[in-house]
């Protein structure tokens, strides 16, 4: 017997933008990819400013993004330690893990779950689920190679989908993966919600690339980019324009925090092919109509996991 999930109408995301340095936290050269002590000092107290200002926010972060490689990996304790606090679902972009034994390095994203999450009460500790970037930018791939000795990008060749329950479905992308049209496919209807962390200076391409995916995937799209280049965003695909872009931040050298409700159940519904007007006295429809062949694919899962 299938159960019925009786989904909420929003899910509140806190984005963050910190402001790592990359010519500085990875200076090259001798060094493995290990950010430096003075940008993992930066990048951890940005993260606690950033933590300190969603406990007083209206309306609570259910959810938190953290930009690529911006969380130092000497910090997982201290930052499993504040989302359970603010009993909060953290995803977090982390710093390189290296194996030294064979210079390989991998891009990997940390979600930190509270163990009382859905109970609504803080924890001590969280679950932490772990997922990867596939492909390497080409900057990032000759940067870890003039290193001396070089090294190597460990790429992780699965595609997740995260079941959140009441807040529907999570896809994840890192930076690079966000332009992989394999795995926009293999998302579309099978989602609510595309999070994107990056550390990307092309800001025009992304916020085109989020629009476009927001429509042919169907779902919210929020891009968490680093706050020194900016550019994070949140589109959803609403009927008319000027609802469509719930959250922009532009301006390099930023440090900035914003809570953005993403819709949930409505759109769950208008995947389904069900049309909802704005509202009672509103004629305008709520959402776009779903792409074609959509409400096919929305029973099927990819490698998912329960958060």
């Amino acid at each position: 017997m299938s159960r019925t999930i009786c989904y909420e109408e929003t899910l509140a995301v806190g984005v963050v933008q910190t402001t790592v340095d990359a010519a500085q936290a990875w200076k090259g050269g001798k060094n493995p990819p290990r950010m430096s002590p003075a940008q993992d000092e930066h990048a951890w107290q940005e993260i606690r400013k950033a933590f300190r200002s969603f406990q007083d926010s209206e309306p609570s972060p259910r959810l938190i993004l953290l930009p690529e490689l911006s969380l130092p990996r000497t910090r997982l304790d201290d930052l499993e330690r504040l989302a359970g606090a603010l009993n909060v679902i953290t995803v977090a972009g982390a710093d390189y893990r290296l194996d030294d034994s064979g210079r390989i390095a991998r891009n990997q994203g940390i979600i930190f779950v509270p163990r009382g999450f859905f109970r609504k009460r803080p924890s001590v500790h969280c679950t932490r689920v772990i997922f990867g970037k596939t492909y390497p930018a080409p900057k990032e791939r000759s940067k870890l190679l003039s290193l001396v000795p070089p090294w190597s990008f460990h790429g992780d060749q699965n595609v997740y989908v995260f079941d959140c329950g009441i807040y529907g479905r999570i896809g994840v992308s890192i930076c690079y993966d966000f332009m992989d049209i394999e795995r926009a496919l293999m998302y579309r209807g099978r989602i609510q919600h595309l999070l994107v962390l990056a550390y990307n200076r092309d800001l025009g391409m992304f916020k085109s690339l989020a629009d476009s995916l927001s429509r042919t995937v169907f779902c919210n799209v929020v891009v968490c980019n680093t706050g020194f280049w900016g550019g994070s965003l949140a589109v959803s695909p609403y009927y008319e324009a000027h609802d469509r872009t719930m959250y922009a931040h532009d301006g390099r050298g930023l440090f900035t925090t914003q809570v953005v409700k993403l819709p949930v159940a409505r759109l769950i519904q208008a995947q389904k092919g069900q049309v909802h007007k704005k509202s009672v006295t509103n004629t305008v429809r709520e959402f776009k109509d779903p792409p074609p062949g959509i409400q096919g694919l929305a029973g099927l899962l990819l490698k998912a996991k329960q958060l």
